[in-house]
């Protein structure tokens, strides 16, 4: 029964000390793996833990003795941890380069809030709030749905030529919304073009860090998503600054000629090892677009973990995007100034800088599912306790302090994601999986800020409640699914995972 479970090119099944089942608790975690999509039975995984020597192997002995396994007390092993520095002048080259390359690839991403609010009220005020909102709902969708396709293209060639091309097109996407003055224009320059540039470049940055990291993981994540946190907070100011100075077209091309710098310097740090992680198929003779294409599987939702795992970030996912994207309108209909409005935006971005790294590090050292319920949790309590209760939210100060707080928790959340995703997957399968994920949620950010747009079309107070209500449910949905994940991977039991 244990012949399907096994990988036999796996390098940890070399060196393993066979562990009696009576001797350990079994907390049964899911080992998805994408190169075998069969369901792996959680009570017939036999328990392991690393050899500090080698061990020989008698050929006669049972399959169920050579299967590589894992103690319940420990993070999951999909990938022999000896593979990765984990630090190293190479490591946190690329890490320094990721941090630099998700500042240009995010800034524009976190300031959303204050484009659409400019677009609404300058450009095109006759324009309903839920058409304007498809601009960035398209922009959304394709930055982080597309890397169902940049994800496998990372797996096979690695992250510069898929960063080049993602370059090119964010310049040509922002350079021409600079100039555009129509509905129509906006959607396809910000929307279509930027947006597949952004993930291009997003995919590869992030999924560049696996193939260094593993224990460090989830920190080295944490840190490098710190860099669009820093674009989300200085851009909105500049922005702030320069558009009653110079008007929308060149402040947004100052915008994009900063982005264009911060990412040439991240793709000149940035080194990927996918010769090493990816084994090429030599029976294969279809071309790459085909190859890329067949890699794209959705078969891997039958593990339970996962679909759980890809549906809270979902209602997480949801839930940040439409506050980010909102947020500065709520405040603007509540008869705060413009400054006082864009500020929140900026307070947001700031708080999720210790968000994004902080618990990060107690990921790494208590476990990332673990991390994630908790976190999930207080966002979910700080809607329903600060946003929800008018007495509060109503409030300028009110809305600090909810800017405050749903801005680091949601920004842990951001960045808990790829590394939770690198937990049940193999390193070869990282784009794959991630990108499979990241497709899913952006079915969220297409209809989620066009939802959010017709239920606040009214433009009145009555309607932006009703909008708090809506995002207030779709965290509440986030926090059931990282439960639910947590339970399927290991239970009630009081684990590291």
């Amino acid at each position: 029964m244990f012949e399907n479970s096994v990988d036999k090119n796996c390098p940890m099944n070399n060196d393993i000390e066979q562990i009696p089942l009576s001797d350990l608790d079994v907390s049964g975690p899911s080992m998805l793996s994408t190169s075998n999509t069969k369901q792996h039975n959680l009570q017939e995984v036999v328990p392991y833990r690393i050899n500090t020597r080698a061990t020989e192997y008698d050929e006669n002995k049972s399959i169920a003795e050579k299967t590589p396994t894992i103690a319940s007390n420990s993070i999951p092993l999909v990938d022999d941890p000896d593979k990765f520095p984990d630090g190293g002048r190479t490591a946190y080259m690329v890490l320094a380069g990721s941090f630099i390359g998700l500042t240009g690839v995010l800034a524009f991403v976190n300031t959303a809030g204050v484009t659409e609010h400019y677009i609404a009220t300058a450009i095109l005020p006759d324009t309903e709030v839920s058409t304007i909102g498809w601009i960035f709902s398209i922009y959304n969708f394709l930055s982080f749905g597309m890397t169902l396709v940049s994800g496998p293209v990372f797996d096979r060639v690695g992250c510069r030529i898929p960063i080049c091309i993602g370059i090119v097109l964010m310049m040509v996407g922002f350079m021409c919304a600079s100039v555009s003055t129509k509905i129509y224009q906006f959607i396809l320059a910000y929307g279509v073009v930027a947006g597949l540039g952004t993930a291009f470049t997003f995919g590869p940055f992030v999924g560049v860090l696996s193939h260094y990291f593993y224990r460090k993981r989830a920190f080295a994540i944490g840190f490098a998503y710190i860099g669009g946190a820093i674009g989300g907070v200085a851009f909105p100011i500049m922005f702030r600054e320069l558009l009653p100075k110079i008007g929308f077209g060149w402040t947004i091309r100052i915008a994009a000629f900063i982005c264009l710098c911060l990412l040439s310097v991240g793709l000149a740090l940035v080194r990927d090892r996918h010769v090493e992680f990816y084994v090429p198929d030599p029976d294969n003779k279809d071309s790459i677009v085909s190859q890329i294409f067949k890699s794209i599987d959705f078969k891997i939702f039958k593990d339970k973990v996962y679909s759980c795992l890809v549906l809270a970030l979902l209602g997480n996912g949801l839930a940040f995007l439409v506050t980010t994207t909102y947020l500065t309108s709520y405040a603007a209909a509540f008869g705060y100034s413009d400054a006082a409005s864009y500020m929140l935006l900026t307070v947001f971005n700031a708080a999720s800088i210790p968000g994004r790294c902080i618990p990060s590090i107690f990921a790494d050292h208590f476990g990332r599912f673990n991390v994630v319920c908790c976190i999930s949790l207080m966002s979910t309590i700080v809607f329903y306790v600060v946003w929800v209760n008018s007495f509060v939210g109503h409030t300028l100060p009110g809305l600090y302090v909810f800017a405050a707080l749903f801005g680091f928790s949601s920004g842990s959340i951001l960045s808990l994601a790829p590394a939770l995703i690198g937990q049940i997957c193999r390193v070869e399968d990282i784009g794959r999986c991630t990108g499979t994920a990241f497709f899913i949620l952006s079915f969220g950010d297409l209809f989620g800020i066009p939802i959010g747009g017709a239920i606040t079309n009214a433009k009145t107070r009555a309607s932006f409640n009703n909008m708090v209500y809506f995002v207030s449910t779709c965290s509440t949905l986030g926090t059931i699914g990282s439960f639910s994940a947590r339970y399927l991977y290991a239970g009630f039991k009081k684990v590291k995972v």
